[in-house]
């Protein structure tokens, strides 16, 4: 039986771009804690000896002159198994994907490389190793670099990120600081952008602690002449240059360069990793120390859910909910821990409640009534444990 836990199936024609995906995904696994080794790559040679239905697995196809179909594309069809058709550029999905994938999103990745950090997050979304949702909150000063904030937003949200940027995300008559905080509850990254005076901002300081509270990495872009400023924890400097931009100086009409703007939004899809790791052991942490201080012995499994005996002989499996929890979110929780427990095993999906809007909170509570699954705020886990006890 193979010694592996995730599969990457890999077809058609293997180049350059395959070594910087191998490099991209170890980096990740250990971003989120997971053994690189627990990876196996499958080519059409070894898939038939090595392939098991029962483990996650993703394909990927590398676009070819030749356009070969690949030998397992039956039997993974068969299985559902998501496949990805790898095109050096849109405009060639004819040339480089056979017949047979070309009904398929295509991912775009150049030979230099470009996108393999969005390629590699695929893998693990489809491993249920990093969530499919993608959030980013851009913090700046509207003065000076509002050009760069708008640039960037459409960039992200053209490689499928939720953007959230105050008045495009922010409807009117709403509470601009509570929608704030929900919000920053459920992304992965905050991008500041750091101008001359926005340090001195009225939010700023209210953004960077609430971020540190929850454990969101943030991207922090030096604008040309501001120094860091090692009292922003989580941060990832990005010192950008005037050379950075094209026309006149920046904030007085220049645009980012291509380039760097690529270089951003790919930091931005790695620093997702660092960031479900972080909240995921902070979550896992203090369930686990809830538990024993009430004398239960939680066991983290290999899938990164929680066991815990009960006296009645069954087993509670917890699975820790980075970010907002929600109904389909919920769903795919059940979906994936099933096949691991009992059929009679209680499952909880434990979450952070900081930042979240009572009403959410309500809502939460409510769906408890009406599904196969409890969700339970990471702080109210002593006393939903105690339930237990008796």
């Amino acid at each position: 039986m193979p010694a592996y836990s995730y599969q990457i199936i890999l077809m058609g024609g293997k180049d350059a771009r395959l070594a910087a995906l191998k490099t991209a995904i170890r980096a990740r696994a250990t971003d989120l804690g997971i053994d690189p080794n627990q990876i196996a790559y499958l080519d059409e040679s070894a898939f038939a000896g090595g392939y098991d239905r029962k483990k996650p697995a993703i394909g990927i196809y590398f676009g070819n002159q030749d356009k070969t179909v690949p030998t397992p594309l039956d039997r993974l069809e068969q299985d559902s198994i998501a496949i990805a058709p790898i095109v050096t550029s849109k405009t060639r999905v004819g040339l480089e994907i056979p017949n047979e994938l070309q009904h398929i999103n295509v991912v775009e990745v150049g030979m230099n490389g470009n996108n393999i950090p969005r390629l590699a997050s695929l893998v693990f979304e489809t491993f249920r190793l990093l969530r499919k949702e993608r959030g980013i909150f851009i913090s700046y000063r509207r003065k000076g670099s509002q050009p760069l904030a708008n640039r960037l937003y459409e960039e992200l949200d053209k490689r499928g990120f939720d953007v959230f940027i105050d008045i495009r995300s922010v409807p009117p008559a709403v509470d601009f600081q509570a929608e704030l905080w929900h919000r920053m509850s459920d992304v992965d990254t905050i991008l500041l952008i750091d101008t001359p005076g926005f340090r001195e901002g009225r939010w700023t300081k209210a953004e960077l602690a609430q971020a540190n509270l929850l454990g969101i990495q943030t991207l922090h872009l030096l604008w040309p002449g501001q120094v860091e400023d090692r009292s922003f924890a989580f941060s990832r400097y990005v010192k950008l240059l005037p050379t950075d931009f094209s026309g006149p100086s920046p904030g007085r009409g220049a645009t980012i360069k291509e380039a760097m703007l690529d270089s951003i939004c790919d930091l931005a899809e790695v620093l997702r990793a660092e960031a479900m790791a972080l909240r995921h052991a902070h979550l896992v942490d203090n369930f686990c120390d809830a538990a024993r201080d009430l004398a239960f012995d939680p066991t983290v499994q290999p899938e990164r859910w929680i066991s815990v005996g009960l006296k009645n002989g069954t087993s509670l499996a917890v699975v820790p909910a980075v970010g907002r929890p929600t109904s389909d979110r919920i769903n795919t929780i059940f979906d994936s821990i099933s096949e691991h427990k009992a059929a009679d095993a209680p499952i909880w999906a434990i979450y952070d409640s900081r930042g979240l809007h009572e009403n959410w909170i309500r809502h939460l509570k409510w769906l408890d009534g009406h599904l196969p699954i409890r969700t339970v705020s990471v702080a109210d886990a002593p006393d939903a444990l105690k339930g237990l006890l008796t």
